[in-house]
């Protein structure tokens, strides 16, 4: 049995931090999902094949990839929620198990996370759910990859 509620649509001040997003594509869909009221990260509105599920969290890869990846996986609360702090303890220990089962897998050299928590006009996120990136590095990466973890960033960027 999941843990808390789910969502079908989401009263919330903003689902989505558009100045944040990393494409016109990405950001003409985020448009078309606020308008709607519908947060992309909510299992039920979800459009990619989740690959892992527990009790807290699925795992679904990232439509919009960071380049430089091997692979990348969005790994996201069955709830919805901003912070990781309304999540119970055992969410935490959950999520430790699936990155563990998600490098197993992988086997990657090495990985990185990331996790926006709170106000996504301060962290660097677009989307108001609260979720984790994972991703995996290649031996000789192409280019650096690159997490947003401050709004910064986009405060200066032209669209």
């Amino acid at each position: 049995m999941r843990t808390g509620s789910r969502c079908t649509t989401v009263s919330a001040e903003r689902l989505y931090h558009l100045e944040a997003a990393r494409s016109e594509e990405q950001r003409a869909y985020m448009e078309r999902l606020e308008a709607d009221g519908i947060c992309i990260f909510c299992p039920e509105h979800q459009r990619s094949q989740v690959e892992l599920s527990g009790e807290h969290w699925y795992v679904v890869p990232n439509d919009y990839p960071y380049a430089g990846t091997v692979a990348h996986y969005l790994i996201v609360p069955h709830r919805h929620v901003t912070s990781f702090d309304e999540l119970p303890d055992a969410a935490g220990a959950e999520l430790w198990a699936i990155k563990r089962q998600l490098k197993a897998q992988l086997a990657p050299l090495a990985v990185a996370t990331v996790e926006r928590s709170g106000d996504m006009r301060f962290n660097g996120g677009s989307v108001a759910h609260l979720h984790t990136h994972f991703v995996a590095l290649p031996a000789a990466p192409e280019q650096t990859v690159r997490f947003r973890v401050s709004a910064h960033a986009a405060a200066r960027r032209t669209p």
